[in-house]
């Protein structure tokens, strides 16, 4: 029997991506993503709803977010979803809802060479050269 576990966000990020450098060599960035939502009530009162997503970014994807991204930009990101259950450091049983992300495209921001970069399945060995003139990174 299929299955599918894709979660796709278009939002912005509601602080600077935090980043980790693990011993293995890997990188994780853990970012906070809004989403917005606006609708009316049955009086026609207008309400503006923000959902806030934790996503996490491992290498390669981590290091082009952690390079790129900050607070208030905007970022697409396909994934999909990750429950995480631990105990703290007080013994209380905690539930994590993530967003593992498997695809990223960085939007809008300052207009450099690099400002609408793509970057959707990166693989170390297709980075740019420095120089570049690039619009799209392929994943």
């Amino acid at each position: 029997m299929a299955s599918v576990n894709k979660v796709i966000l278009l939002g912005n990020l509601g602080k600077d991506p935090e980043i980790r450098h693990l011993e293995n060599g890997r990188m994780r960035v853990q970012l906070t993503l809004a989403t917005h939502d606006t609708y009316k009530t049955k009086e026609g009162e207008k309400i503006n709803h923000t959902d806030w997503h934790e996503v996490i970014l491992w290498t390669p994807h981590a290091e082009i977010a952690a390079q790129y991204l900050s607070k208030g930009k905007q970022v697409y990101i396909e994934g999909k979803l990750n429950h995480r259950f631990y105990t703290d450091k007080d013994g209380q049983q905690k539930h994590v809802i993530q967003i593992v992300g498997q695809h990223l495209v960085l939007l809008g921001g300052s207009k450099t060479k690099y400002d609408s970069v793509h970057v959707i399945n990166y693989a170390a060995k297709n980075r740019p050269h420095e120089n570049d003139d690039i619009n799209e990174l392929p994943l």
